[in-house]
C-alpha cells in the first residue's frame, strides 16, 4: 500500500511540476518537487532505490519538457545515489536535517545539470551555475520544509532499522 501511495505522489508531483510549478518561478528558478521526493526516497530506502527513482523521475521530466534529454536523469541518479548513502547516518525525523539534505542534494543536482548543459552548449558560466544552483537549492529546501510532515508520513515516519528498543516503552536512536 505504501508503494502505491508513493507512486501516486510521484505522478501527482510530475503533473504539478510540468503544469503549475512553472508559474511559481522566482528569479528564473522553478521549485523541483520531484527532486525533493527523490531525496526523501533515497534517505528512506537507500542508494539503489534513490538512484533508480532519481533516474526514472529525471527521465520523465526530460521527456515531458526537458531541453536536454538525459541530463535530468543523470542529475536525478547522482543525487538519489549519493543521498541514499546517508540512509542510516541521518535522523530524517528532524526538519533541519531534512532541510540541509535537500539543500545539499538540490545543489548537487543543479551543478550536475548545469555542467552538462554547459558542456553541450559550449557555454559554461561558473557564475550562472552557482547562482541558479544555489537559488534552486534554497527554493527546494524551503519546499521540503513546508512539506516535511506529510512527506515523513508518506514515507513511513521512523525508518526501520534506525531505532532500537532497549526496554518496552523506551526507544533510543542509534
Amino acid at each position: 500500500m505504501r508503494f502505491v501511495s508513493i507512486a501516486l505522489a510521484f505522478i501527482v508531483s510530475l503533473i504539478l511540476q510540468t503544469t503549475i510549478l512553472p508559474f511559481l518561478r522566482l528569479g528564473g528558478v522553478i521549485p523541483d518537487l520531484l527532486l525533493v521526493l527523490v531525496i526523501f526516497t533515497a534517505i528512506f530506502y537507500g542508494s539503489l532505490a534513490g538512484g533508480v527513482v532519481g533516474l526514472t523521475a529525471g527521465l520523465m521530466q526530460d521527456l515531458l519538457g526537458g531541453h536536454y534529454l538525459g541530463l535530468g536523469a543523470l542529475s536525478g541518479f547522482v543525487v538519489g545515489y549519493l543521498m541514499g548513502g546517508l540512509e542510516s547516518r541521518v535522523n530524517i525525523d528532524n526538519v533541519l536535517v531534512t532541510f540541509s539534505l535537500v539543500l545539499a542534494g538540490s545543489f548537487v543536482a543543479g551543478v550536475v545539470y548545469s555542467l552538462g548543459q554547459g558542456i553541450l552548449d559550449s557555454s559554461l558560466s561558473i557564475r550562472l551555475l552557482w547562482r541558479l544552483s544555489a537559488s534552486g537549492a534554497l527554493y527546494d529546501a524551503c519546499l521540503a520544509a513546508l512539506l516535511f510532515r506529510p512527506l515523513v508520513r508518506l514515507f513511513g515516519g521512523l525508518v526501520p532499522g534506525r531505532v532500537e528498543i532497549v526496554q518496552p516503552g523506551k526507544v533510543i536512536y542509534r
